[in-house]
């Protein structure tokens, strides 16, 4: 839509419609350039200014039909959009369009945080396989070939000692060994694209590495009676999700291919089967979706975004701007996602640099840097991190290096001293996390043997402390939470049964707050048990809040107590704040049974009745609204119990805010005048469809 028109009118339907669209005054044409098909046309030089925008200008700007279209429009100015890399040399499309008005390369994307940067490793010398000279003749061949039959037999032909070196099943068997265990061993990286001379070596190595897949299982699975329960307990995590991980074959359908593939011994039916009736693009960009590994020659590699793919694997000679673009599948932007990897079996590296330099980040002003870095600036980066995560637990007083020394009870409590050290305030517990999750990133991307002990033994200490502090609290009754944190306050206290689905509720009126105040001076980790208080109060908070939007009070209330504490970092204010926190969250229990003293049968009533309050109700008008809150939420209830998913059809929406604007109207207090009604019936609808959603 261009302005609220309708685009399609601006559309030329053939080569003779455009031409005579052109030689009107239209604001706008959009065509095909193969409609610039006429190589006679009579040119058309009007008395107004034309400009052809051409996307894809590296490619079909520079042929017969561009040729056609510079003749029929000789005075029109042009300006070229392309995605791909420009070079410079033999730079066609600068000489068709002239200088660059603005060249935003990976260097720049990265800077700007549109994508991450990438790292490569070279695994064929470390597998010593015997690969052939990658030249020029060899990657021309391959590099975008998507071979039938017929191309693959005149490809041997053509280059039969390196064409066979590159798909020998010696060497094949060990890079698909080699990829489970790579893999495997960086499972938590994101997805993972192997790319193939050709279909042949694609469905050749997904059966290869299917076997060395169900093997590393069972290795895994063997090496569990040998952990410790914790390392277990990560195993077991690991072993589950290569279970679930599913590879797919993606490959085009050429004439003849079950009799093609059937000489190798591989029956393509179940995976052309999966690729016609799945719709395996969507489920590969599914982060979530166990579709984990895709086995490629020349599908996906060009145009086909995946986020989550994270790690590339390439036994396919490429080169120029088909290789970058090919490695930009790995670069970009999703959650968790701190960098790709580029893994290479076949030596692109050779061809990969000369891309780079070819490759220019400000044509006038010289090269930029690198998109793809070495692994070893990966490795370096988490020495880095680890370093500074050490010396910023040192600068809280807690020494990583004891923690690592610790026996395994010794080790649980000083794990505990270590969020409390890091827990002092908002900001220093903020930092470490965002230290801590910058250096799991990285991490995710490395085997055990790529790093030594010492660095995995750092990684695994500064773990434990940020588990502890980011771990899930599913409890929203404060009693439960003080009792498990040293018994502090349990032996002061009256604890009640609510008859509320079985919850306890504590009477804050008895708690002795002298004996508290003394038993909190006994604790050892004051920090970690603010934390701790505060979680459970924050998860009650948004429960409370949900249940009754007016709660909005208790909020304010908590966060002025924190923003206090976080002003005054000494020990008496922390006393304080734990003090305050406590009368906080029993103040809020109080709230919580608000419902039964106001004679409603629950939570839902009373906040309907929140909404409808105000001061200048008489006593009979209070009754009436009351009433009111009772049956409305019992009616509306009622009703919804009847649907499914009403919040996603126009009909049962409208049918909800209906039964809201009857009974407003219908019972409300003649002191109500009309005017405010939508008011109450717009605040009352948003509140069930929140608790709906």
């Amino acid at each position: 839509m261009l302005g609220g028109t309708d685009a399609k009118q601006y559309i030329a339907t053939s080569g003779k419609n455009l031409h005579t669209r052109l030689e009107g005054n239209p604001s706008f044409v959009f065509t095909l350039i193969h409609k610039f098909n006429d190589p006679h046309a009579e040119p058309i030089i009007p008395d107004h200014d034309i400009v052809i925008l051409s996307d894809e200008a590296h490619r079909i700007n520079n042929g017969t039909l561009a040729q056609n279209m510079v003749r029929m429009l000789p005075t029109a100015s042009r300006l070229g959009f392309t995605g791909t890399p420009l070079f410079s040399y033999d730079n066609i499309t600068e000489r068709t369009f002239g200088g660059y008005v603005s060249v935003y390369d990976f260097a720049t994307a990265v800077e700007d945080g549109a994508t991450v940067p990438l790292f490569y490793e070279n695994r064929s010398d470390l597998l010593e396989i015997d690969n052939p000279e990658i030249n020029d003749e060899l990657a021309e061949a391959v590099e975008a070939a998507d071979v039938d039959e017929n191309q693959r037999e005149k490809l041997e032909r053509d280059l039969a000692r390196e064409y066979h070196v590159i798909t020998s099943e010696k060497r094949l068997d060990k890079i698909a060994r080699d990829f489970v265990r790579h893999y495997s061993g960086i499972w938590e990286c994101g997805k993972a694209m192997f790319i193939s001379v050709d279909k042949v070596t694609a469905a050749r190595m997904h059966e290869l590495v299917q076997k060395y897949w169900a093997e590393e299982i069972a290795e895994q699975e063997a090496a569990l009676k040998h952990d410790t329960q914790q390392e277990a307990q990560e195993r077991q995590r690991k072993i589950d999700w290569m279970r679930e991980t599913e590879m797919c074959l993606v490959v085009s359908e050429e004439q003849n291919e079950i009799a093609t593939f059937a000489k190798w011994g591989i029956d393509i039916a179940p995976h052309r089967k999966k690729m016609a009736t799945r719709e395996l693009d969507k489920e590969f960009r599914d982060a979530d979706n166990p579709f984990r590994v895709v086995f490629v020659c020349a599908m996906w590699l060009t145009g086909f975004d995946v986020k989550p793919l994270a790690a590339m694997y390439f036994d396919k000679p490429m080169k120029a701007h088909t290789l970058m673009q090919a490695i930009a599948r790995a670069n970009r932007v999703a959650e968790g996602k701190s960098n790709g990897l580029i893994v290479d079996y076949i030596g692109v590296v050779k061809a990969l640099r000369q891309a780079l330099s070819d490759y220019t980040r400000d044509p006038d002003e010289g090269r930029g840097g690198d998109p793809v870095l070495d692994k070893d600036e990966l490795l370096a980066r988490i020495y880095e991190l680890l370093a500074a995560a050490e010396t910023f637990l040192d600068d809280c007083g807690f020494s990583l290096k004891e923690l690592m020394a610790a026996g395994e009870f010794e080790r649980l409590a000083l794990v505990k001293d270590g969020a409390d050290a890091v827990s002092g305030s908002d900001e220093t517990r903020k930092r470490y996390g965002i230290m801590a999750r910058e250096l799991f990133k990285y991490f995710k991307f490395v085997e055990k043997g790529d790093v030594d002990g010492n660095a995995w033994a750092r990684h695994d200490a500064i773990d434990a402390i940020y588990k502890l502090l980011t771990r899930r609290r599913d409890t929203a009754d404060t009693t439960d939470i003080m009792v498990k944190l040293q018994q502090i306050i349990d032996e002061y206290i009256d604890v009640r049964e609510t008859g509320d689905k079985g919850e306890s509720r504590f009477d804050i009126s008895q708690i002795d707050w002298n004996l508290l105040h003394l038993e909190f001076e006994k604790a050892k980790q004051k920090n970690l048990l603010m934390g701790e208080l505060r979680d459970v109060i924050e998860n009650r908070l948004v429960k409370a809040l949900r249940d009754n939007p007016h709660r909005a009070d208790f909020y304010e209330r908590y966060q002025k107590i924190i923003d206090e504490y976080n002003q005054e970092q000494d020990r008496a204010s922390i006393e304080a704040t734990f003090e305050k926190l406590m009368k906080l969250s029993g103040d809020l229990s109080h709230e919580e049974q608000r419902f039964v003293r106001e004679g409603f049968i629950n939570e839902r009533q009373l906040a309907v009745f929140d909404m409808l309050y105000k001061d200048s109700l008489t006593k009979d008008e209070l009754v009436q609204v009351k009433e009111l809150a009772r049956g409305l939420v019992d009616k509306i209830q009622e009703r919804l119990a009847q649907m499914t998913r009403w919040t996603e059809k126009p009909e049962t929406r409208a049918e909800v805010d209906t039964i809201i604007r009857n009974e407003l109207y219908r019972l409300l207090p003649a002191s109500y005048p009309d005017e405010s009604i939508a008011a109450y019936r717009a605040e009352i609808y948003e509140y069930f469809y929140s608790m709906a959603a």
